[in-house]
């Protein structure tokens, strides 16, 4: 995970390693945010122990230059990775 922006909004780096050192210069991520959302399956409530608290919206997906992050502040558990992948799968209909 890494901020962005004026704001330092946390965001999640979903794209894999192989495309984030392609040279490509730039990383997939998907919008993490703590305000109230509706029950969807493209959105994923961050259990408690995660870096961050809130919600990832796998279904606001965005691409980053990677000079453009300024902070990394970890990574998920595995499991919730696994939340996130069915929640990208739902987004892109890819189920």
């Amino acid at each position: 995970m890494a901020t962005l922006g004026e704001h330092r909004k946390p965001w999640l780096v979903v794209s894999n390693n192989a495309r984030n050192r392609s040279g490509l210069g730039t990383v997939l991520g998907v919008r993490i945010t703590t305000s109230p959302k509706p029950p969807l399956d493209s959105i994923v409530e961050l259990p408690h122990g995660e870096p961050v608290a809130g919600r990832v919206l796998c279904d606001d997906i965005t691409y980053f230059y990677v000079d453009e992050l300024e902070e990394l502040i970890g990574a998920l558990t595995p499991s919730t990775m696994m939340l996130v992948d069915n929640g990208l799968r739902t987004a892109l209909a890819l189920r």
